[in-house]
């Protein structure tokens, strides 16, 4: 009996080591996604911006839906986004207006592409960890319920622009 709750703690040890890997995993494709996505805040065209940082939230749920072994259809992730993003409209609103900033020649652009970069970045972060966290709990884009998902959404959203608001903190030159 002994060998057996050895083989048993054995396989809990290792199931906990891969999830935790694989958890390890989506967050590093997470921060990929964040950091390009505010990256896309320097095309200083309106509107393009936004039209790159939607393409890159749905390689992002894409790379997820890979990495977690869930079949994915671009159409439906589309959908499932903009239902999400519709509990946000305050910070996509903003989004909107950050890129319509940057029709004002150099201040109107370099305003726009810091609360592009801030938001885009925050947002990005929220949808990676809402399925990330669907995806690890055996969720599919199928049963991906983007109502009942928007509460975390928020959260998550809360937690990207404070690290957003620090990073930018922490890039502030010190005199010397």
């Amino acid at each position: 009996m002994e060998t057996n709750d050895t083989t048993t703690d054995l396989e809990e040890k290792l199931s906990v080591c891969v999830r935790a890997e694989r958890e390890a995993r989506a967050q590093t494709l997470i921060k990929n996604y964040v950091l390009t996505s505010a990256g896309v805040a320097l095309v200083p065209f309106p509107l393009v911006d936004l039209a790159g940082i939607m393409a890159l939230q749905i390689k992002l749920v894409h790379g997820l839906a890979k990495h977690y072994d869930v079949p994915f259809k671009e159409n439906l992730v589309k959908s499932l986004l903009t239902s999400l993003l519709s509990g946000a409209t305050s910070v996509v609103g903003f989004l909107g207006l950050a890129s319509l900033a940057k029709s004002v020649p150099v201040l109107g652009t370099l305003g726009g592409m810091g609360g592009v970069a801030i938001t885009a970045g925050s947002v990005t972060y929220a949808v990676g960890q809402v399925f990330a966290r669907h995806f690890e709990s055996g969720g599919t884009l199928l049963d991906f319920d983007p109502q009942k998902m928007k509460s975390l959404f928020k959260r998550e959203l809360k937690k990207g622009q404070e690290a957003a608001a620090e990073a930018k903190g922490n890039s502030t030159p010190t005199p010397a």
